[in-house]
């Protein structure tokens, strides 16, 4: 590979090996950067089926990109190839003369961590900033998609292969196993894989509180490979996994290098290191229980995104489930998935709802927390879904305020509708609008929204929830459910 190329790469995210004996092309478990003779194919797709194609290319992109938005970034990737060393010098230009996000722009007390250099004007993983990135990093994932092409896939694990059939007691720090009148805490968290400013402050604000446990619902960017996991998610998440007992659900963006990179990193926690946390987790789905609640994570990825179709563990689910509710006294599920029974702004089920519809008419679930979609929000128990909802897709994947803004009116104005209405949303914009102490602060990009992750503490007759952001800041800690 050109010199040049390996730059253009480099610029527009590609961190990963560019060798030119690398592995065949768009095939690889290591999903390989879009290259001009993928991107040719998928100006194909766009020019003889534009409908299909572009219906297709936002429903795996997850933004509503327009026809023309779509076109142009494709036009634009093209132009890139072309001659990627004048491409190249033009991003580096663009970057000169933007503003950047120096130190002395922002207040002294939200640099909470002086390491982390808060830089607002990054683009990085935005949807619309960061098109051409996304394309690069993601665009051999949708011709795969696109075309039914076979790819490496890391072999499912099942319960019934392992000792602990993924079933583990709920224990504090100390390794004791959880008594019915001690409290503990679970730090849940989504959508964290970017190493963007927020992310780094959202890992070290969580282990700063110290909690029990802390559980990641899933997605490492662009596309879950082992450079992506190393740098995203496995380094900035250490000063978590040294102290607190750490567990990971796989995604979609897992699936893009087929879950191989996940389970090397899940295989790699559990080599225990001198003064570590022991790491448990053996699979993509578990059941931490102790007297009084389980905490149920479980794989909506590996079969298709945001399904649980799989018989075998949906006997399993139902098994944890059951076996909860049959105790006596019953305990409280808590059921944790990357994807959502339901959206704000939305009025329709999602697949992971239908799915799963066997057990919420059981009503065996009590809590349900979710990643995917990119806010924070918590949703009201009803007669039809018979649990407390919380969305909390806000861990790091860059958010469009004016998204969060027009979802919640929709959901509003569906009020009445078979959506559960919201208790909260953090509309809130990740940088604040005003400052006490600076009366010339001006808020660098007020189109972001916000970003944070829960704590969810298990107490001995109730549930607390409390919400982060990434500064540190408590957005609402007003809702604890009696049990």
């Amino acid at each position: 590979m050109k010199n040049d190329l390996k730059k253009l790469y480099r610029e527009l995210g590609y961190l990963g090996p560019l060798d030119d004996e690398s592995r065949p092309r768009g095939q690889a478990a290591e999903l390989p950067p879009l290259d001009p003779q993928g991107l040719r194919r998928l100006q194909e797709l766009a020019l003889d089926q534009p409908e299909n194609f572009f219906d297709f290319f936002r429903h795996h992109y997850q933004y509503p990109l327009t026809d023309d938005q779509i076109r142009s970034t494709l036009s634009e990737l093209q132009k890139a190839f072309k001659n990627p060393a004048a491409y190249v010098k033009k991003l580096r230009d663009e970057r000169k003369t933007r503003p950047r996000g120096k130190r002395k722009e922002i207040p002294a007390e939200w640099q909470i961590h002086s390491d982390i250099k808060i830089d607002p004007y990054n683009h990085k993983f935005e949807p619309v900033g960061d098109a051409l990135g996304w394309v690069v990093n993601s665009g051999y994932y949708f011709l795969r998609e696109r075309l039914n092409m076979d790819f490496p896939q890391a072999a499912f694990r099942f319960h019934n292969d392992f000792p602990s059939r993924f079933k583990y007691e709920m224990k504090d720090r100390q390794g004791r196993p959880a008594a019915p009148e001690q409290k503990i805490s679970v730090a849940l968290f989504s959508d964290f894989g970017t190493g963007l400013d927020h992310s780094l402050y959202i890992a070290r604000n969580i282990a700063g509180l110290q909690p029990d446990y802390a559980i990641h619902l899933g997605d490492v960017y662009y596309a879950g490979r082992s450079f992506e996991f190393k740098k995203y998610f496995d380094q900035p998440l250490a000063p978590v996994v040294q102290n607190a007992r750490f567990f990971a659900l796989n995604a979609n963006h897992e699936m893009f290098c087929g879950a191989i990179p996940y389970f090397a990193s899940l295989d790699a926690r559990r080599k225990a290191k001198a003064g570590w946390m022991k790491q448990e987790q053996e699979g993509s789905y578990f059941c931490i229980r102790s007297e009084k609640y389980q905490l149920i994570g479980i794989d909506t990825a590996y079969e298709g995104h945001g399904r649980h179709s799989r018989p075998a563990v949906n006997a399993w689910l139902d098994e944890c489930l059951q076996e909860g509710k049959s105790a006596s006294p019953p305990r409280i599920n808590i059921l944790l998935s990357q994807n959502e029974p339901y959206e704000l702004g939305s009025n329709k089920f999602s697949a992971t709802y239908n799915d799963l519809k066997n057990f919420i008419d059981k009503n065996l679930i009590d809590f349900w927390f979710w990643g995917n979609t990119h806010y924070a929000a918590l949703f009201k128990k009803t007669d039809e879904m018979p649990f407390v909802g919380s969305c909390i897709g806000h861990g790091g994947h860059p958010i469009y305020k004016k998204e969060v803004v027009k979802n919640m009116q929709q959901h509003e104005t569906e009020r009445g509708s078979r959506i559960p209405p919201a208790l909260w949303v953090d509309d809130s914009p990740k940088f604040p609008d005003q400052h006490a102490d600076d009366p010339d602060w001006k808020n660098p990009r007020p189109e972001l929204g916000n970003h944070g992750f829960c704590l969810l503490e298990l107490e001995s007759n109730a549930v607390k929830l409390t919400y982060y952001d990434w500064l540190n800041k408590v957005m609402n800690d007003k809702h604890r459910f009696r049990i």
